[in-house]
């Protein structure tokens, strides 16, 4: 799974989204929109126009904007989820 916050800087949504997501220790890479032309162009064709929009790949692509706690909680659980399948596969 790949997870992806798309972020700006002095954006208290996005602070709290990365804090949440590595207190949960959800892997994730951030990418500030002001820096980054191609990142920002993403965004706006995914529909969004405010920060930070996050985007998970996982079986498929899912994507919000805002702070989005209980998306985020759900992504731990899915990884979790995984996690246990394949532990029980092998």
């Amino acid at each position: 799974m790949t997870v992806t916050v798309y972020s700006t800087p002095n954006c208290v949504a996005c602070t709290a989204t990365k804090r949440l997501l590595t207190r949960l220790e959800i892997p994730h890479t951030i990418v500030d929109i002001t820096e980054d032309s191609a990142a920002y162009e993403f965004v706006k064709c995914l529909g969004y126009s405010a920060a930070p929009v996050v985007v998970a790949e996982l079986s498929g692509m899912q994507h919000w904007a805002e702070f989005r706690e209980e998306r985020i909680r759900h992504l731990r659980r899915e990884l979790d989820a995984i996690a246990y399948l394949n532990q029980e596969l092998s």
